[in-house]
């Protein structure tokens, strides 16, 4: 093997790592095949079908990760070339061929991928500066059938912000919803450290006393008590705020639902994600529901009544209202100023296969 090449190549793939992905689940592999290219599978049975349509948060994930690595490679001196795929666990290949060079403005993206991190902390409630709202918006041009959208509007954040927590308030009285949520939270640092698939709690940014609650709520007989008394809407009311005091929510579109725009959407959102990191503003993506809803609307899973199924649809029509846009939301975040976060969720060491 060629060390230096090698050495390179595991560079290309750590940056790629550090992409966000739902429940940091990691649904990725990669191959590295002789004599320049990079393939890019997807593993969609490590993302919970329940919020992976037409594997929507796998490709996301993926495009997200192939961003980092295009810029990574940039910055090692590769001019990467991106080829698509349409079926099967490959999803892109990155064909790296000497001569490239980062922008000025790829540089900032590229050494802010370390700085990228949710954070789930009520933000300073402050509108964007014009500086800050052009470079998010300038990260998101160029993608093929993707756009954003910033939406500043404090009086049309707070109803879609509380429709968006319909969310919290659904799985914390729906049996399958509060295994799958309770399901993938853990208490451990040993295992956050090690990169384990699932959320850290202290990435929830709970308070000592709810942290403590949290862990009663985790059995399902606990948590079915609260919420014949009206708990989960407490809950969804108390994170609707939180979520509103962003400066801006973030809308990305998609002109059409398949695996290649979700691909783009991926990479648009870590763009503009990089961007607010460098720039030293915190993001979290808030859009659950949109998934749920768009599951519920084509697929039929079980464990969901006629009652929560219709909370859901009524909660994705206001969402649509109030955006005042005849295109679909594929994915909402909120985007500001806040305190940096407790603690951030760690990846594992990417892992590469070697083929001739």
């Amino acid at each position: 093997m060629d060390g230096e090449r090698d050495a390179r190549i595991a560079k290309i793939l750590s940056a790629a790592v550090a992409a966000p992905s739902g429940d940091n689940s990691q649904p990725w592999r990669f191959v590295f095949r002789a004599p320049n290219t990079i393939e890019f599978h997807a593993i969609p049975e490590k993302d919970n079908a329940l919020f992976n349509l037409d594997g929507s948060g796998t490709f996301f994930a993926l495009g997200a990760a192939l961003e980092n690595a295009i810029l990574e490679a940039k910055a090692l001196g590769f001019e990467p070339e991106v080829v698509y795929r349409g079926e099967g666990s490959l999803v892109a290949a990155l064909v790296l061929r000497e001569g490239g060079m980062l922008s000025g403005a790829e540089r900032e993206l590229q050494q802010a991928i370390p700085l990228r991190h949710t954070n789930r902390k009520a933000y300073k409630k402050v509108p964007l500066t014009e500086d800050d709202q052009r470079a998010l918006l300038a990260a998101a041009e160029g993608a093929n059938g993707a756009s954003l959208s910033l939406l500043e509007d404090a009086g049309v954040m707070a109803p879609i912000s509380r429709a968006l927590t319909t969310m919290e308030e659904t799985a914390l009285g729906n049996k399958p919803l509060h295994a799958l949520f309770f399901g993938s939270i853990f208490w451990s640092k040993e295992r956050n450290d090690a990169g384990e698939h699932g959320l850290y709690v202290y990435t929830l940014e709970l308070p000592p006393p709810a942290r403590l609650f949290f862990k009663a709520l985790r059995h399902w007989s606990v948590a079915k008590a609260f919420a014949k008394i009206g708990f989960p809407k407490m809950v969804a009311a108390i994170n609707a705020k939180q979520n509103a005091s962003a400066s801006a929510f973030g809308v990305i579109t998609v002109d059409r639902f398949d695996r290649a725009r979700y691909v783009e959407a991926g990479r648009l959102l870590e763009r503009v994600w990089l961007a607010a990191a460098a720039r030293g503003m915190s993001l979290q993506i808030v859009t659950g529901l949109l998934f749920l809803a768009r599951t519920l609307e084509q697929e039929a899973p079980a464990g969901f009544s006629e009652e929560e199924r219709a909370l859901v649809r009524e909660a994705y029509a206001r969402i649509r209202k109030n955006l005042g846009s005849a295109e679909e939301p594929f994915l909402i975040f909120r985007v500001g100023y806040a305190e940096a976060p407790t603690a951030v969720s760690f990846r594992k060491p990417p892992v590469i296969a070697y083929a001739d």
